[in-house]
């Protein structure tokens, strides 16, 4: 299948289809807010439902303006996906928990220096883990459905448009906009540069979403919004178990730039 409209979205398209989303998931929530009561759900349960149906608008009008496939948005590098994948998922594994503990020291950082309101914490415990259907929701659907629209989709078209940091920098800076907070936005703008050098290096979603999910479901077992709890202390980890996540993180990155040496050989056809 050949690829129409590569250069869809640039920067300010991108913007805009960020916006067309949140208006799709606006329309899709008010319209099964009114139905419920006959779903047997809860309103903040509802958010797996309407994160699928918004994205699925989207992703309908995208796919059919771009003449792409799903399998060719998830994978589109020459070299075989399991190989790849057998290389680079133990290697990402390692890397998560260095990435997850400066996440959480970071989070705590922006909370003491900017105290959250009333209104923050009310957002982010929406947010909160604690029902399969929310779990569900963070841990498998937003990981898929996010990595196919900021990587697969946006910074597809700016890496043929922009300089690759450039690229990188701008989908990533989209990709923190989208969370809509400040204390989201900081860490996925971070971890959404370490996702576009992933996919640039690699052209395939497939590591992006294992490194996305494993770091969302590490996530669910911090209380985010505990601004008494963050105020407390920087030193959430021992000197021991940060100097363990350091040895771990470096042999990741060793045997990913190991594995990703050679981008070349892994660009598109």
């Amino acid at each position: 299948m050949d690829e129409k409209h590569k250069t869809f979205p640039n920067a300010l398209e991108a913007l805009m289809l960020v916006i067309a989303l949140y208006m799709a998931e606006y329309l899709v929530g008010a319209a099964l807010y009114d139905v419920r009561g006959a779903l047997s759900m809860e309103p903040r349960d509802l958010g797996g439902m309407i994160m699928v149906l918004g994205y699925g608008i989207v992703f309908t009008a995208l796919m059919h303006y771009k003449n792409l496939s799903y399998r060719e948005l998830f994978h589109s590098t020459c070299i075989a996906g399991r190989p790849a994948m057998l290389v680079l998922l133990p290697a990402l594994a390692l890397t998560l928990p260095l990435i997850f503990m400066s996440m959480v020291t970071l989070n705590t950082a922006l909370v003491t220096l900017f105290p959250m309101t009333s209104q923050d914490q009310a957002l982010l415990a929406s947010m909160n883990a604690d029902s399969v259907t929310m779990i569900v929701a963070i841990c498998v659907l937003a990981p898929v459905l996010e990595e196919m629209l900021f990587r697969g989709i946006i910074l597809r078209s700016f890496l043929g448009q922009y300089p690759k940091w450039a690229a990188i920098l701008a989908s990533a800076g989209l990709f923190g906009f989208a969370h809509m907070n400040l204390y989201q936005y900081v860490g996925a703008v971070i971890i959404g540069v370490f996702l576009g050098w992933l996919y640039e290096r690699t052209r395939s979603l497939l590591p992006c979403i294992a490194l996305h999910a494993a770091y969302n479901t590490a996530c669910i077992t911090v209380d985010w919004d505990d601004a008494g709890r963050a105020q407390e202390s920087f030193a959430l980890f021992s000197a021991s178990t940060w100097l363990l996540a350091l040895l771990l993180g470096a042999a990741g990155m060793a045997g990913l730039y190991r594995a990703l040496q050679a981008p070349a050989t892994r660009r598109d056809r």
